[in-house]
Order: structure tokens, then C-alpha cells, then sequence
């Protein structure tokens, strides 16, 4: 193998953009960043400018390789992971985007999914899609915007209308709307893709009323055709050659790649896999998706559990006044702060294991001794409690979990996790592991590496080990599910 080759992984994430170029040894040569607006036009909205997004893929792609003074002609191959069900539709001739990209935070769909819930139940769309019925995934949010514009209703009829998430988007653009296409891990996260065949499921197509015809091609995450050649400035001629949805990236990042691995991505929310092999598992209050597919048929699945808020909880603190600083978790989890102080941070609803878009954010405990270390002692027993309820619902697992993500930085956070879990926590040195699974991705699908050789690959890092107590982790457990109680309907 040559040193002058490598492979640049975008990770368009849900706040931001982040290009990392890694050499075939799996080392990072160089990153760069660019944040994006959060756009609120309504309480419960939230929207992306898909325009403003492209942009920032392509100064990262850019940026990136500047810095590592390299030419596009050392890069092997683009990889792409991406936030998931955010949806955009757009003008096949245009080529421009004919809205916003709704997130998957934005909840502006559930009166159509309380419709669509009356009419039809939820059992066939769980047993056919592994999903929860739920304003979460992209089905109902290409539904409203076609149902809400006039002018995508017509261009429906023209034929020029293309729907996809993030990943779909970038790719017709970098490609010079050349390729409308996604991967298993996207499609499995619309409603919309049948779990066992890997493709588009007509009962779903007519339970959404959404037209097959602009929806992406479904190709295996890993293939050795790829998505299609960049077009555009330096990078002409260099292929995508893996896409994932983040949190899969993050799993493939972490090498949980054997049957019963379990990885936790603490972002703005987190994100909770089990690697479950060929079979296709169900747990109550989990989701059961694509992992990765490295062929048309031969798919690794997954469980999941999803909490929309886990990171963003400190943002919310400092917008208070509340937290000023992150040296101040150390203080709270450290101090005698008090403990009966429960947060419950359902803003815009519970997801695992509860799906419940009619709760809301609860504290109890109050007295007048609580301070301001007693909410964020709240805040990070939140993130830890959440996770917990999901992996109480996993099984057959070792006793090891791999963690990453930005809250996983945090020492004191990840000690309390391991002691809550009363399992060994895994932090990775490399924590843009959604990064590195698109690498990954881009580095197998072109042959750099196999399974096999991935697992050496950027393999320092820190073990929290826990200090059991378990009788008073069930006190705590049974108030954080109390507390839960009450923060719904």
C-alpha cells in the first residue's frame, strides 16, 4: 500500500458539518467543521436550509484536504454518514430544494400520524418496517409536504419531484444530479422500506400515499460500485464509495460488528445499537433497523433505542442561566448534591422505550436546599437514565459497551453510566466515530480493507470499570421510572 492515499468521510450531522481525512492506517490527518442554523418557524419545528448544508459539505471536503496539504488526487474515496430521517424534496430540474429539510426533531406531524394510526394500527408498519409509528421518521414528513403545497402536488404530476434524506440529497448534488440513490441504514429509517426485502413497500407507499417514482434507489451501505463520482472543484472525479446513517456509521466507527455488540452515541440526543447479525429481532419499545449491508442480499440488523434530547440538556441549562460552564458537571456528580432532584428532559416527547408524543419535561424533587449543581446533577442523571431504559430492554450482550459522542468526553459522566449499567463502558481515543464509519464504509467498498482488518484499527482508548451498588441503583432507577410516569399524557 502506498502513503500518499486516503479517504475523506463527511459526517453531516444534526448541528453541524465535519469532513475528516483519514490515511489507511485509520489515522486522522485533518478535520474541519462548520455549524449550521437551526431554523424554528413554530413551536415543535425544526428546519434545515438543504442549500446551506451543501455548502458546508463542500468548504469541509475543501478545508479538510487543504489543511492536510493534500490534492484531490490522494483521496481514494469519499465516505458519507448523515442525520437521519431529515427530509428534504426538491426539483429534479431545477435541481433546487422546494422547502426547508424538516428534521427529525420537528413534530408538525401529529395529527397526520394520529390519522393514519385511527385508520390503519400500527402492527402491519412495525412488523413490516421494525418502526414505531411516529412523527420521528421521514414517511410522514414527505406526506405533509406534499399534502401542504400546491406546487409540489403539480410538479408531482410533471414528474419532477425527488425525495430523500440528507444522504440522497448530497449525493444527486455532488454527483451533478446524476444519482438519486440511498443505502439500506437511510431507507430503513423512513417508514417507507421493507425490512426484509431491503426495498420500497407498496402497502406502506399506499398507507402514506407517497409515489414510489421520487423516492432514491436502495444499494447496500458497502458496495464496490458505490454512489456515484463527485463532479464539481478539486474532487472531480472522486467517488462516494459508502454511505450511512450516522448512528449505523457510529456502530461500524466502533466496531460493534459482531452478533449481541452494543454502541451508545451521546450527541444532541442519544442513540443506543445492538448489533443482532442476520436476524431480524423485536423488543418491546425498541426499533429494529438496518445496520449496514454489503450486498443486495446480505443485511446486518440492529435494535435500537432513540432519546431525542441527551447532550442538548446542558445547552438548555446555560440558555437558563443555570450552567455556565462544563467543569461544572465534575462539581455536581462529585459533590454531596442532592440526589432526589429527577429531570425528565421530554421537550418534545418520549421516544424509546416509551413513544410518547404527548409527555412532557417534568422535575420533581423540588425543596428549598436545591441549587444550581442539583439540576445539573439532574441533567447528567438524565442522559444516563435514559440509556438505561433501553439497555435494560437488550440482551445476550458481553459485558462491555462502546460509547462516543460528544457527552462521552466527559469522564464523570461516563464513570456515573458505567455505575448506573453496572457494566464495563469502552471510550474509544477516536471519538468522531461516525466519522470513521464512513471511512470505513468508503475504505471497504474500495477495497482497502475487510472486517477482519477494521477491528486493529484505532484501538486505544479507556475502560470505566462500574462500582456496584446495586440495591442503590434500583432506588434510583425506580424514581427516574416514577418520574417518567408523570411526565406523560
Amino acid at each position: 500500500m502506498q502513503n500518499d492515499r486516503y479517504i475523506a468521510a463527511v459526517d453531516q450531522g444534526t448541528t453541524g458539518t465535519k469532513c475528516l481525512i483519514f490515511d489507511i492506517n485509520g489515522k486522522v490527518i485533518s478535520k474541519a467543521y462548520k455549524r449550521h442554523r437551526q431554523i424554528l418557524p413554530k413551536e415543535g419545528w425544526v428546519e434545515h436550509n438543504p442549500l446551506e448544508i451543501l455548502n458546508n459539505v463542500k468548504f469541509v471536503l475543501n478545508s479538510a484536504v487543504n489543511s492536510a496539504k493534500l490534492e484531490a488526487k490522494n483521496i481514494i474515496a469519499v465516505g458519507i454518514s448523515n442525520q437521519r430521517e431529515t427530509t428534504i424534496l426538491w426539483d429534479k430540474k431545477t435541481g433546487m430544494p422546494l422547502s426547508n429539510a424538516i428534521v427529525w426533531q420537528d413534530m408538525r406531524t401529529q395529527d397526520l400520524i394520529k390519522k393514519i394510526k385511527d385508520n390503519y394500527g400500527e402492527r402491519e408498519i412495525e412488523q413490516k418496517t421494525g418502526l414505531k409509528l411516529s412523527t420521528y421518521f421521514s414517511a410522514s414528513k414527505i406526506k405533509w409536504l406534499i399534502d401542504n403545497s400546491d406546487k409540489i402536488k403539480g410538479l408531482i404530476r410533471e414528474k419532477r419531484v425527488l425525495a430523500g434524506n440528507i444522504d440522497s440529497w448530497l449525493i444527486w448534488k455532488l454527483t451533478t444530479e446524476k444519482n438519486h440513490l440511498t443505502d439500506y441504514t437511510n431507507a430503513s429509517r423512513t417508514s417507507l422500506m421493507n425490512l426484509r426485502t431491503k426495498e420500497w413497500d407498496s402497502d406502506m407507499l399506499d398507507i402514506f400515499k407517497i409515489p414510489e417514482g421520487i423516492l432514491p434507489e436502495i444499494k447496500p451501505s458497502i458496495n464496490n460500485e458505490g454512489f456515484g463520482t463527485v463532479n464539481y472543484g478539486n474532487f472531480k472525479g472522486v467517488k462516494i464509495m459508502g454511505v450511512l446513517g450516522d448512528q449505523q456509521a457510529a456502530l461500524l466507527g466502533e466496531r460493534a460488528v459482531s452478533d449481541s455488540d452494543i454502541k451508545v452515541t451521546y450527541g444532541t440526543g442519544s442513540f443506543i445499537l445492538q448489533n443482532t447479525g442476520r436476524k431480524i429481532k423485536r423488543e418491546r419499545g425498541l426499533l429494529t433497523t438496518c445496520a449496514y449491508g454489503t450486498s443486495k442480499n446480505d443485511c446486518i440488523y440492529a435494535l435500537e433505542g432513540s432519546v431525542p434530547i441527551s447532550g442538548e440538556i446542558f445547552d438548555w441549562l446555560e440558555e437558563l442561566g443555570i450552567m455556565k460552564s462544563f467543569s461544572e458537571i465534575k462539581d455536581a456528580i462529585t459533590a454531596n448534591a442532592d440526589t432526589n432532584l429527577i429531570l425528565v428532559p421530554a421537550f418534545s416527547g418520549l421516544f424509546s422505550p416509551y413513544w410518547d408524543e404527548s409527555a412532557r419535561g417534568i422535575i420533581i424533587g423540588l425543596t428549598r436546599k436545591s441549587n444550581k449543581l442539583a439540576f445539573i446533577k439532574a441533567a447528567a442523571y438524565s442522559i444516563c437514565m435514559q440509556v438505561v431504559d433501553i439497555i435494560k430492554r437488550m440482551e445476550n450482550f458481553n459485558n462491555k459497551i462502546n460509547v462516543d459522542g460528544g457527552v462521552a468526553s466527559n469522564d464523570y459522566i461516563m464513570q456515573l453510566q458505567a455505575n448506573l449499567l453496572e457494566k464495563r463502558i469502552y471510550r474509544s481515543d477516536l471519538v468522531e466515530e461516525s466519522a470513521f464509519g464512513a471511512a470505513l464504509s468508503a475504505g471497504m467498498s474500495s477495497g482497502i480493507w475487510d472486517f477482519n482488518s477494521i477491528k486493529n484499527l484505532n484501538r486505544s482508548g479507556r475502560y470505566f470499570h462500574p462500582k456496584k451498588d446495586s440495591k442503590a441503583n434500583n432506588t434510583i432507577y425506580n424514581k427516574w421510572v416514577d418520574a417518567v410516569k408523570r411526565s406523560r399524557n
